[in-house]
């Protein structure tokens, strides 16, 4: 059995992890929240805009962007947004582990990763992965990283180093553990198939179709990378907050159990002690 004197000690660090674990809790709240809300903000925009794109680009019939162009998939590249940091569950666990299955499965189209955030990164670098480029940090996640990786990624797909751009992330959900996203970026062909059956207005363009049209697939591009970085930026903070709460939840319950054993060694010591002095009282008599 362990020395009071051991137990004390035990039940001190189990007590200094407990308040990290609550303050990281705290501060991953308060994260959370603010992410949540811009998270939230930009969805309801980016959703609006997608369907115009969408419409649009089922609707034109004329269209020449090589942002359409529909090539024979030789190379696929797949863009994977883990976190910066660890201590938050099975986050970047289930991320890597989903881009490990997708390169197997995608083995004959001589894939490549693009990890976006330290912790894919360092994973990629490590395991010598085939990559394709990749950003370190993701912690900000604000406009000008969506655009820093939307104009790599475009780069990429018009130069054709690669005929398909995917997107991995968490997608949010709310109260609960996210879920592996994946999505097309690029090429755009799946805009417009997904509303072909749909598009009934027509558009009247001024100047031209080109004109009006092509300018605005950056500003989609833009904003879909905006909003992919801003889902997985809050599932972070989720998985995170979830994450502490249930450290220090089970440290409060090892020191509640450390406080038990505690109580019990002390009162065996105490009886062990009063029965030493009993039997030597015994003996002098």
């Amino acid at each position: 059995m362990a020395s009071l004197r051991q137990i004390r000690r035990r039940m001190k660090a189990i007590e200094s992890i407990t308040e990290i674990t609550k303050a990281m809790e705290m501060i991953s709240a308060f994260r959370f929240k603010k992410a949540e809300n811009r998270f939230t903000r930009v969805k309801s925009y980016f959703a609006e805009m997608e369907k115009l794109v969408a419409n649009l680009a089922a609707a034109s019939t004329d269209l020449k962007d090589p942002l359409f162009e529909r090539r024979e998939v030789k190379k696929k590249a797949l863009v994977v947004m883990t976190g910066d940091k660890g201590l938050c569950g099975a986050y970047n666990t289930n991320l890597l582990r989903a881009a490990q299955i997708w390169l197997r499965e995608n083995a004959a189209f001589e894939p490549a990763l693009i990890p976006v955030a330290k912790v894919g990164y360092e994973f990629c670098r490590k395991r010598q992965l085939p990559t394709a480029g990749g950003w370190i940090e993701k912690a900000v996640a604000d406009l000008a990283l969506a655009q820093s990786v939307t104009g790599e990624l475009q780069k990429l797909f018009l130069e054709k180093k690669y005929d398909s751009i995917e997107l991995l992330y968490t997608a949010y959900r709310l109260g609960g553990t996210g879920r592996n996203k994946f999505e097309p970026f690029l090429g755009l062909g799946y805009l417009a198939d997904s509303k072909k059956e749909e598009a009934e207005v027509d558009y009247i363009y001024e100047p031209d179709l080109n004109s009006v049209f092509v300018p605005l697939l950056t500003k989609y591009l833009e904003g879909k990378m905006y909003a992919a970085l801003l889902e997985s930026l809050t599932s972070e903070y989720s998985a995170r907050m979830i994450a502490m709460k249930q450290a220090t939840e089970n440290g409060e319950e090892v020191l509640h159990n450390l406080k038990l054993l505690r109580n019990r060694t002390r009162q065996a010591t105490i009886t062990r002690e009063l029965s030493e002095i009993v039997s030597g009282a015994s003996v002098l008599v």
